[in-house]
Order: C-alpha cells, then structure tokens, then sequence
C-alpha cells in the first residue's frame, strides 16, 4: 500500500510540469498491471463542518450563512485571500437569477459542494477592499469540472 498525493494517483497520469515522466501510479500500474487500485481519498479533507454560523442578507431576504474560512491567496496578484459562506436554503430563491460566464470548480472550495447550492466568495485585495461574488451549484461542467457559477444579485 502507498499514500500518495494526487498529482501521483492517475493511473495514466504524467507529471504536472513536463507532462513527460510517468506519475507514480503510472509507473505502478506498469508494473503490477490490473492488480493495482487508486482511490483518491482528497474529498475527505473537505468533509467538514463550519467553522461558525452568521447570517447574510441577499436579495432582501436574510439567510442562514455557513462559514468555511479563509484561503490565502498572496500568490496571486493584488489579492491577499478569500472567504467561503453557503447560505443555507438559498437555491430556490437564487435559481433564476442572470448568470455569469465566471465560474469556479468544486475543487477550489474547502467543503464539499453538492447541486442547489449557494454560495458567498468574498475577496480581500492587498489594498484592503473586498470583491463579493455569490455563487450557485446549478450542475454547470466547466472544462471536465463540476463547477459553481457566478449569479447577479442586487
């Protein structure tokens, strides 16, 4: 048995820079053929609960708000990090809503992700201000990826 990353667990994967060297599963599974099995594990570590419950109002109506922390984000150009709520039983109210084309796959959360859900992103830049985005699970698939898409709220 081996534990493994998930950049080493595709069974037909190569590596993520060169794309030219067999990933270890790769590598096993030439070796040990149908006799080897990947399972990837990663949706456990965002099986979790929130970290506190708050209330946010959207569209006029006030809302059940799941905190799911913070993600830092200094890697990226002018923003500092960016925070995850679910607003609880918002789907219905939201569904209809103009959507954007922006979106953002399930793995880019820290909780797991199940469709009809809500969600608020909201981004702190370097210079302090703060972008909201809100997000609904409507089963959009984006380049192979489940993802979440932007909706416009007033």
């Amino acid at each position: 048995m081996g534990i493994y990353g998930s950049a080493h667990t595709n069974l037909d994967g190569m590596d993520y820079s060169t794309q030219s060297i067999p990933c270890m599963a790769n590598q096993l599974q030439k070796h040990y053929g149908g006799n080897l099995h990947s399972e990837d594990l990663s949706w456990i570590a965002k099986d979790i609960e929130p970290t506190r419950v708050e209330s946010i109002t959207l569209q006029g109506k006030k809302y059940t708000a799941s905190y799911f922390g913070k993600e830092d984000l200094s890697g990226f150009k002018d923003y500092a990090y960016r925070e995850f709520w679910r607003l609880e039983d918002a789907y219905g109210d939201v569904k209809d809503l103009p959507l954007e084309e922006n979106v953002l796959p399930y793995d880019q959360y820290p909780m797991l992700i199940e469709k009809g859900q809500v969600f608020v992103i909201s981004y702190t830049r370097t210079d302090g201000s703060v972008e909201t985005e809100y997000h609904l699970s409507n089963g959009k698939i984006w380049e192979g990826m489940h993802s979440t898409q932007q909706f416009i709220a007033d």
